[in-house]
């Protein structure tokens, strides 16, 4: 124990190492306390700005959406108010599914949007013992939520058919599974 920590007011830390007296430490704990408040402060302006944007979205022909699904990306035009196509893409570790996905939508103009659709997907996968594609191809029914003017949560699920070949031994398998998708959209142009 040193002199100085024998004082009044003074903490009998040890000193020598960074941060061990007293006012050191109470202005770490006041910047930690300003850091909590002002990221709580931020989430409740975000929250208070997004809840009061208008909470709808209005798809139209002419109108394009990219989407952000796990995990992978896609892109939509609107060949109607009610028809629209989309490009996707889906990427993980040693697999790769691309393909087209067909929607119909029931309402175009309300915070939640119903819809029915098709999908037609290639599949291409190499892993430790074997190696191939194949096709999918689902029918599905969903929706989406818009939680601000031009951004959506979307899920939708479905049966799909599945059908892989592994590429040396020619040995396939095919089958129904049930597929959920989950997404965020963004919405732009006309």
């Amino acid at each position: 124990m040193n002199i100085q920590s024998m004082l009044p007011g003074s903490c009998a830390i040890p000193s020598g190492r960074p941060g061990n007296n007293l006012a050191q430490t109470n202005r770490i704990r006041r910047g930690k306390m300003k850091n909590r408040l002002m990221k709580k402060t931020t989430l409740a302006v975000f929250l208070l700005l997004v809840s009061s944007i208008p909470a709808y979205g209005e798809i139209s022909k002419g109108k394009f959406a990219t989407e952000l699904n796990f995990p992978g990306v896609g892109v939509r035009y609107f060949l109607t108010d009610k028809f629209c196509v989309e490009g996707r893409g889906q990427f993980d570790k040693d697999i790769v599914v691309a393909g087209m996905r067909f929607y119909r939508y029931f309402n175009t103009d309300a915070k939640y949007l119903f819809f029915a659709g098709l999908e037609g997907d290639y599949i291409s996968f190499k892993g430790e013992e074997s190696e191939g594609s194949g096709i999918a191809g689902e029918l599905l029914i969903g929706g989406e939520y818009f939680f601000a003017r031009k951004f959506s949560f979307q899920m939708d699920f479905g049966p799909a058919y599945i059908y892989l070949k592994d590429k040396e031994s020619s040995v396939s398998v095919g089958g129904i599974e049930y597929v959920v998708n989950f997404g965020i959209n963004y919405y732009f142009g006309k």
